[in-house]
């Protein structure tokens, strides 16, 4: 019965991928979803003790759990969408039935999407006046298909961006350390207006179609502004140009064209990993946004990325989160016209299963169902934490970063190949306890 549905659906997208003029979409969110869910407790509990797979029919929705509370997101690459475009139109009728049926979780169980790895600068501008943005107009394109909010990742980041941008002589085949040696760099001019011509083209390209961007990532050591020494060039380029005593003026040179060109409706955030527990991170990540926010640079919220371990602190996370949240005060102050627009987003959210004495470990390991269980908590625990913030107003999405542990970069994190089990779904695409659990939180806070 499954394979034939699955035949029925690729016929579905074909004869709407191929319609003349506007590309019209079958309504997927019903397609792949059997009618007649009541998404009670009972329910999921009926659903929870069967064996399930992530785009079984008769399973319910994700993010329906999560309806009126957060926008529910999932990261994937552009592989795992190559259904979708008339240029890999043979591909819907070549994909095998893993391939196919990640598409079809992305579709059923998801309404935010991010692309991973193919909005970041060093795809989207390999060489001076080279621009590729086919793989973000896939995104647009399954995004318009399944009516999903679209998270632009990345625009400025110290990590896969293009190197020309930081050499003075773009054709210069020297490292970045051997420009900074010999004094090749760019200069501060020539960087600005690299990524303002960028950041031009880029939101001009999506202004219609991505509302959410990660304007600026990473740009935080664990007490301040990245260095050389942290593998970044920015501020060693640009500096401190307003002479504030802060090195930090390219982040605010990127919220202010990304504003000027995106528009006033644009949500523009900044994105940072470690915010869960590091304290002087999160403390320099108030005290920077506080100081642009007061100096007019709009910055409408905070990604907490969210990349936990099995032994995740979640009361710890908790504070962190209410700090961060709290510039909506500041926020309000300074823009009272988008008063209550601020906000946090859980952005890249996985789980390590590799920690206390399997820290070191790597290579393959057999999870057990008391592993797995222990995940399953720990991701209850969480996602009830985020909805009590959600129910305050304050945090509007959690983005899961991988559709199922196969395709988890944590299994390849720090160069150590190993199985790790951080996300819902396991290899073969069979829903673990955790999804269940993620459920239930959400149902905890149905009104």
């Amino acid at each position: 019965m499954k394979r034939i549905l699955s035949v029925i659906l690729a016929a579905v997208m074909l004869l709407g991928l191929v319609s003349c003029g506007e590309t019209s979409y079958p309504d997927y969110k019903t397609e792949l979803t059997k009618e007649g869910f009541t998404y009670s407790a009972d329910e999921l509990e009926d659903y929870a003790a069967m064996d399930c797979k992530i785009a079984d029919y008769d399973l319910p929705a994700l993010y329906k759990y999560f309806d009126g509370m957060v926008s529910l997101g999932v990261a994937f690459t552009s592989n795992q969408i190559s259904y979708f475009g008339n240029k890999d139109i043979d591909l819907l009728q070549e994909a095998n039935d893993l391939d196919f049926n990640i598409t079809k979780g992305i579709l059923k169980h998801y309404n935010m999407y991010v692309l991973g790895n193919e909005l970041k600068s060093d795809h989207c501008n390999p060489a001076e006046g080279v621009y590729n943005f086919d793989d973000g107009d896939k995104l647009v394109e399954i995004g318009k298909a399944a009516g999903a909010e679209l998270r632009g990742h990345t625009i400025v980041w110290h990590s896969q961006v293009p190197q020309w941008w930081f050499k003075a002589d773009p054709n210069d085949p020297s490292s970045l350390q051997e420009c900074h040696q010999n004094g090749t760099l760019a200069s501060r001019e020539q960087l600005t207006e690299r990524l303002e011509t960028y950041i031009t083209e880029l939101m001009t390209h999506f202004k219609d179609d991505i509302k959410i961007w990660d304007v600026c990532n990473e740009v935080l050591n664990g007490t301040g502004i990245r260095q050389v020494s942290d593998d970044s060039y920015w501020a060693e380029i640009i500096g401190d140009a307003d002479g504030n005593g802060y090195a930090d003026d390219y982040v605010e040179i990127a919220f202010n064209k990304a504003r000027e060109v995106g528009g006033e409706d644009l949500v523009l955030m900044i994105n940072d990993f470690n915010l869960e527990w590091q304290d002087t991170k999160v403390t320099a990540m108030y005290d920077m946004v506080e100081r642009m926010l007061r100096k007019g640079v709009r910055i409408d919220g905070v990604g907490f990325q969210s990349h936990i371990g099995l032994d995740c602190d979640v009361e710890h996370y908790r504070r962190n989160i209410e700090k961060i949240a709290s510039l909506s005060e500041v926020y309000d102050e300074c823009f009272p016209e988008y008063k209550g627009n601020f906000r946090v987003q859980i952005t890249e959210l996985d789980m390590n299963m590799y920690v206390g004495g399997l820290s070191g470990q790597y290579g393959f390991h057999a999870w057990t169902d008391e592993d797995y269980q222990k995940q399953a908590d720990k991701y209850f625990e969480l996602v009830d934490m985020f909805l009590d913030f959600a129910d305050q107003g304050k945090i509007d999405a959690i983005v899961f970063w991988g559709t199922d542990d196969q395709n988890s970069w944590l299994n390849t994190m720090d160069g150590k190949l190993r199985s790790n089990a951080a996300l819902l779904a396991d290899k073969n695409l069979e829903l673990k306890p955790a999804f269940w659990a993620v459920a239930r939180a959400a149902l905890k806070h149905r009104k």
